[in-house]
């Protein structure tokens, strides 16, 4: 993964030093960014994006560790916790009841077969995507998260997350390109590229 991070950092740094010389300018101040795949099972993981939908970073870490500290003390893992009798459990760690909704739905769709570590690591982006959003709760933001960092595809952009739109539009619009056609400029590694953005933006280097 670092030595593929490292060759494909390079690749953006030959796309964008003579095009877009503010791109180049915050990919060598990022320096090399890794596309980390989730160690946790895919159950888990969703459950965490359940947790951080329009949520603070802060807050929807607050909530995660009341739920491991609740289940730990009520001896129940995860997937025991996402049932109908542990719903008040589970609101009192501060999810909202169409979240606790959200969680009990996708335990469900693990249980049919819906969804499965096996059928999300074997399909593209679109195919993933399309997957996770046949689920209560869960929208094109949710599968394009699985998608970069889950399945660890290189070739990810998410149209619904504020902070790259942000970014992108900022980008853009300095170098006089619509935002459509700057991405296309930077495939077959957008997943990269939103790495750098988001970075840039948090600390306030773009």
């Amino acid at each position: 993964m670092v030595v593929m991070s490292k060759k494909i950092h390079k690749i953006l740094l030959s796309k964008s030093v003579e095009k877009f010389s503010h791109v180049n300018d915050l990919l060598v101040a990022n320096g090399v960014l890794l596309l980390t795949k989730s160690e946790d099972e895919l159950f888990k993981h969703m459950t965490r994006l359940v947790c951080s939908q329009q949520l603070s970073l802060k807050a929807a870490d607050t909530i995660w560790r009341k739920i491991i500290h609740s289940l730990h003390e009520n001896k129940l893992s995860l997937l025991e916790a996402c049932n109908d009798e542990y719903t008040d459990l589970l609101r009192a760690c501060g999810l909202s009841g169409n979240k606790v909704k959200a969680l009990l739905k996708l335990k469900l769709a693990f249980d049919r077969g819906d969804i499965s570590h096996e059928l999300v690591m074997n399909g593209s982006h679109e195919y993933v995507s399309e997957l996770v959003c046949k689920l209560w709760g869960f929208g094109p933001w949710s599968g394009d998260m699985i998608a970069m960092f889950y399945c660890g595809l290189p070739d990810v952009w998410s149209d619904g997350d504020l902070i790259l739109n942000k970014g992108i539009e900022k980008l853009s619009t300095t170098h006089g390109i619509l935002a459509s056609d700057f991405l296309a400029h930077f495939t077959p590694y957008k997943s990269y590229l939103a790495l750098h953005v988001w970075k840039g933006q948090n600390t306030d280097i773009l």
